[in-house]
């Protein structure tokens, strides 16, 4: 068979004359999955040496620990303000609470008082009060 004549192929499933183009061998194989894994390493190692830039230049003057630190520090702010409030309320409450007691007593003698002047009971509260009359 000379070079010009294309070889024949008999398989299972065919019967004909060779349709490859070219055929290499397990070594050419090898060799070119070889060079694809290190065209495809070398693409990656670019793109995460560029990831890695972009990423730091998200730290100010690239300092992650400086970064790092800040953000904990506000954390810690954040907590000592959520303890600060919580105390707060908890104190406003409980005084809250005498505190409203003891201008609704205000109130209550202001009433009492005024509904006395109104029937002319002062004299009598005034002598109740211990203070001079009116």
């Amino acid at each position: 068979m000379d070079s010009t004549e294309a070889s024949w192929v008999r398989t299972a499933h065919y019967d004909g004359p060779e349709r490859r183009r070219y055929s290499k061998t397990v070594e050419q194989l090898e060799a070119g999955i070889e060079e694809m894994f290190r065209q495809h390493e070398g693409r990656e190692k670019e793109w995460f040496e560029r990831f890695r830039a972009e990423c730091d230049s998200a730290y100010p003057n690239g300092d992650r620990r400086g970064h790092c630190e800040a953000h904990e520090a506000m954390i810690l702010a954040k907590h000592a303000e959520e303890e600060f409030w919580h105390t707060a309320k908890a104190e406003a409450l409980k005084h809250g609470v005498a505190g409203m007691f003891a201008v609704v007593k205000v109130v209550f003698i202001l009433a009492i008082v005024g509904l006395a002047a109104k029937f002319g009971l002062s004299p009598v509260l005034a002598k109740i009060l211990g203070v001079p009359a009116p």
